[in-house]
């Protein structure tokens, strides 16, 4: 902090000599005056103070005969002293930081993560078409509304959290709950199934329950209500209110599992890899350049790199890269017992995936065999996981409504 403010207000570099040193040192300190990297050399010593305190160190070094010489100035003030007749210079950087400015009012970037039923593409296309796209002006940005439009439109979004980072419009989904998710509503709402199995835990922070352990529910099925009663002394309720449900609901659900590998396969053999910038976009503008001629086998990869300052501020322009793989075509053909590897090693894959979101598995029936052309791994897997997903508050059944117990709470 002490060089941020050394650089804006400046500071000079000194050399003093002479009998009285030692008192001129003294006569600084008595007056509040700092000196810093305060070193002897031949003559007496060296060291810097701030510009403001030039006229105060000159005055004493005359009060104590001492031989002061001013050696330069270095920080902001100097700078501008020393190119104040660089005019356009200073014009384009004020211009610069300006335009800066002005782009840091706006998106650029819109980014989806943690998808996986529905592609990022999906994602990006809805909320482009019908709320937001790259050039938003940022106060015009609802994130809560953004949120409960998208839990709402896609059903097997359980979380859902939006950002605003820098000039960039970050988009964060989980389809299934694990154990270290947060619920995120800031406003009333329910906790709903969003699969369908058996309640084994149930654990309410805030709301009313509308289960308990060992019921088989449904999908959409309302779990934990934002709606609460308050109850007379006769147990009549007298009021009702709403708050943000929240709580831990584990269940018990099956999951169909399948999957199929071929048993005749052909494998790419990469022979050889080219990049090539394919456009430059500035906006909506872009600049194509000449295509490249491409091979008969041949992958083409492409992909935008955005330009950006820091890792969340974008700016509206960019390149497209495209990578062309060649490559030959290699048939192979999988053995009984490779193909059942192979399959085994996918549903490992599977299983350790569903433990890191915090999944628990109780039990899995899968049977191997060849199908056709192919070899197959069918069954089922049978987990505990913690499921739910915000709702806005909908009004109970009579059915729901008969389900909740008086509570000790009074008006």
């Amino acid at each position: 902090m002490e060089k941020i403010l050394h650089f804006l207000f400046g500071c000079l570099y000194y050399e003093i000599s002479g009998q009285n040193v030692e008192r001129f040192l003294n006569l600084c300190a008595k007056n509040d005056i700092v000196l810093w990297d305060l070193k002897p050399d031949e003559k007496g010593y060296c060291f810097y103070v701030r510009k403001s305190a030039s006229s105060s160190v000159q005055n004493l070094a005359q009060k104590t005969h001492t031989v002061l010489k001013n050696c330069g100035g270095t920080g902001l003030p100097f700078f501008l002293l020393e190119h104040r007749k660089r005019k356009a210079f200073f014009f384009s950087v004020s211009m610069g930081l300006f335009l800066i400015f002005l782009l840091s009012q706006f998106i650029w970037e819109i980014t989806v993560s943690g998808s996986e039923i529905y592609s990022e593409n999906d994602i990006l296309k809805y909320v482009t078409s019908n709320y937001y796209k790259p050039g938003t002006y940022k106060k015009k940005i609802d994130c809560n509304q953004l949120e409960d439009r998208l839990r709402e439109d896609y059903e097997d979004i359980a979380w859902v959290s939006c950002s605003l980072q820098g000039t960039q419009l970050h988009i964060e989904i989980k389809e299934t709950l694990d154990r270290k998710t947060k619920q995120n509503s800031k406003k009333p709402c329910d906790i709903v199934a969003n699969k369908d199995g058996i309640i084994t835990k149930l654990s309410v922070k805030s709301g009313t329950p509308l289960v308990s352990a060992g019921d088989r529910i449904k999908k959409g099925t309302t779990l934990i209500s934002g709606l609460i009663y308050y109850y007379s002394d006769d147990f009549q309720v007298t009021e009702t209110d709403k708050i943000t449900a929240d709580g831990e609901i584990y269940m018990k659900t099956r999951e169909a599992y399948k999957e199929t590998i071929p048993e005749d396969y052909y494998e790419k053999k990469i022979v050889k890899t080219k990049h090539y910038i394919k456009s430059i976009y500035m906006g909506s503008y872009h600049l194509n350049f000449p295509k490249k001629k491409k091979d008969i086998h041949t992958n083409i990869i492409e992909k935008r790199y955005p330009l950006k300052i820091g890792s969340s501020f974008y700016l509206p322009a960019g390149f497209y890269l495209q990578t062309m793989q060649s490559y030959q075509s290699v048939m192979k053909k999988n053995s009984k017992k490779q193909a059942e590897m192979k399959l085994k090693s996918r549903l490992n894959g599977f299983l350790k995936k569903k433990e890191n979101m915090g999944i628990k598995i109780l039990h899995q029936e899968i049977c191997y065999k060849k199908k056709g052309n192919g070899y197959t791994a069918e069954g089922y897997i049978i987990q505990e996981e913690k499921v739910g997903k915000i709702r806005n508050i909908k009004a109970l059944t009579k059915k729901q409504e008969e389900k909740i117990m008086p509570t000790t709470a009074s008006q």
